[in-house]
């Protein structure tokens, strides 16, 4: 409003002076008493300062009073007016008065549009540049929600973020820091340095409560420094500072549940200002974070709740039979091994690891007198074992939090050249999981005494699961069992082995081992 009135008021101040100076420059011309005069030339002044710089009516009426001032009209005041230009003072004047007021204004005006227009661009370029960082943002908080939902461990996910933040926001260096104790603070990534270069200068953790980090942590707000070589905030941090080739530096609190877990940091080789929209958005990103973490450990805890859950379950079911002690958490373990050497994702490796767990389950509802029978099962007892994948994977149907083990559950017990049951699926048809399973579920069946059959030695065992690999097993599976297996110690080779039964009765055997 101010600036408005301001405006107006310079506005008039202008015209009222051009008016004056026009009057009194007639009234010269008057003095003179001669028309021409060398006075009329100085009517260009006012014309071309308000036509310049007034709206057009302001210059057209000073134009028209200084063509009357030049005019034969003049002689009505006494002033001597030479016949032979008088045509020329009617026409010349005039024209040249107004087509200087006309020409300028309209100079002024299209100068004054292509100002209006480069402030328009700059105004575009610079809310397009907003626009392309707020798209930049967003398109690093969705890789992070991406990467939370896929079922990422806490560890992923801190790596996902300082990669997306230090893209984002073109950082040198983008980490997250954790204090560790009361004495130290270390990196949970390391984008942008290497970790045996912060393990040189700082073996021990960097030092607690230092740099904008520290502050960060300590006032839970986020913090920045231009210079490190220059803030007071900052001691041994400068080695590492010089190590990692950085001079400013930002951080912005990462808290769980009122809890400092760490902060979101990020480093520049150059000296910077930093600006409050980059501080707003390394917030807004290290909120982001807060929710990945958040929700990565409430994820963990379901599915730990669920695994021990389900554990218990099957310890209760092995609990009648003795022999059988320990064995669902021992699958469960080496499953989720060789898922993880197979580079399943976590979220696979968690459902392989559960199914290993439930995979007997279904033996509820095997009688005693078969599932403990030291003697070889008739045909009739043997159709009952065989009826635990059914009864596993109904069970695993109707709770919620079992129902992405059934596909394991249900097929460990198919066979790669589909002679298996329950429904005789072949090859690649039988679910990885089902298959990883039932590799170990045989060896481990094998190497432990049941009531028909003492253990088999090591040696024995890989023995059959090499001669059923692509017959009974999946060959890669079996192949990665055995690596792992070569990777722990040798155990004492056995003396004498026993001839190997055929592979049919160990099956059959694992049926209801197993």
């Amino acid at each position: 409003m101010n600036l408005t009135r301001n405006a107006n008021v310079t506005r008039a101040t202008e015209c009222l002076l051009a008016l004056s100076a026009t009057l009194v420059i007639g009234v010269l011309v008057a003095f003179d008493g001669n028309i021409p005069s060398a006075f009329t030339t100085l009517f260009f002044l006012p014309i071309i300062i308000v036509a310049y710089r007034q709206p057009l009516p302001f210059s057209l009426v000073l134009a028209g009073l200084a063509s009357l001032f030049s005019s034969p009209a003049m002689g009505a005041v006494g002033v001597e007016v030479r016949e032979s230009v008088r045509p020329v003072l009617w026409l010349g004047w005039p024209a040249i008065y107004l087509f200087l007021a006309v020409s300028l204004n309209e100079w002024a005006s299209i100068r004054q549009q292509r100002q209006h227009l480069d402030t328009m661009h700059e105004s575009l370029l610079a809310v397009q540049a907003h626009n392309d960082r707020r798209e930049q943002e967003l398109e690093t908080l969705s890789s992070i929600h991406v990467t939370t939902l896929s079922g990422s461990n806490q560890g992923s996910v801190i790596e996902e973020t300082a990669l997306q933040v230090a893209e984002v926001t073109g950082a040198k260096i983008c980490t997250i820091v954790m204090p560790t104790g009361a004495n130290g603070e270390n990196p949970q990534s390391s984008n942008g340095f290497t970790r045996e270069l912060f393990d040189r200068v700082y073996p021990n953790g960097a030092p607690h409560g230092e740099g904008v980090v520290g502050w960060a942590l300590l006032h839970h707000r986020v913090a920045a420094s231009g210079n490190v070589f220059q803030d007071a905030r900052y001691d041994r941090l400068r080695e590492f500072a010089v190590a990692a080739g950085f001079t400013s530096e930002a951080a912005a609190p990462i808290e769980l549940d009122h809890d400092i877990f760490g902060a979101l940091v990020i480093c520049y080789a150059e000296e910077r200002t930093f600006s409050s929209e980059e501080l707003t958005r390394l917030e807004r990103l290290a909120r982001q974070t807060e929710l990945a973490i958040r929700s990565v450990r409430q994820r963990e805890s379901l599915s730990s709740l669920a695994f021990e859950t389900a554990l218990a379950l099957t310890e209760a079911i092995e609990s009648r039979d003795p022999y059988t002690g320990g064995h669902c958490r021992r699958l469960a373990e080496q499953a989720s091994l060789i898922a993880h050497r197979l580079a399943l994702p976590s979220r696979e490796i968690e459902i392989v690891r559960l199914g290993a767990a439930l995979h007997d389950m279904g033996k509820i509802v095997v009688p005693d007198a078969v599932l403990k029978k030291s003697a070889k099962l008739t045909p009739e007892e043997y159709a009952i074992v065989k009826q635990h994948c059914y009864s596993g994977g109904q069970i695993c149907k109707r709770v919620g939090f079992l129902r992405d083990a059934y596909p394991i559950v249900y097929h460990h017990h198919e066979r790669w050249d589909g002679s298996g049951y329950p429904d005789g699926l072949k090859g690649e048809g039988i679910p990885l999981g089902a298959r990883i399973v039932a590799v170990v579920d045989a060896h481990d069946s094998m190497t432990n005494d049941r009531p028909y059959r003492d253990a088999l030695e090591t040696a024995e065992a890989i023995e059959i699961l090499k001669d059923g690999a692509g017959r009974h097993w999946d060959p890669n599976v079996v192949r990665t069992f055995l690596e792992m297996v070569a990777t722990e110690p040798d155990p004492a080779p056995p003396t004498g082995l026993t001839p190997l039964l055929p592979l049919a009765d160990h099956l059959e055997e694992l049926a209801r081992g197993g």
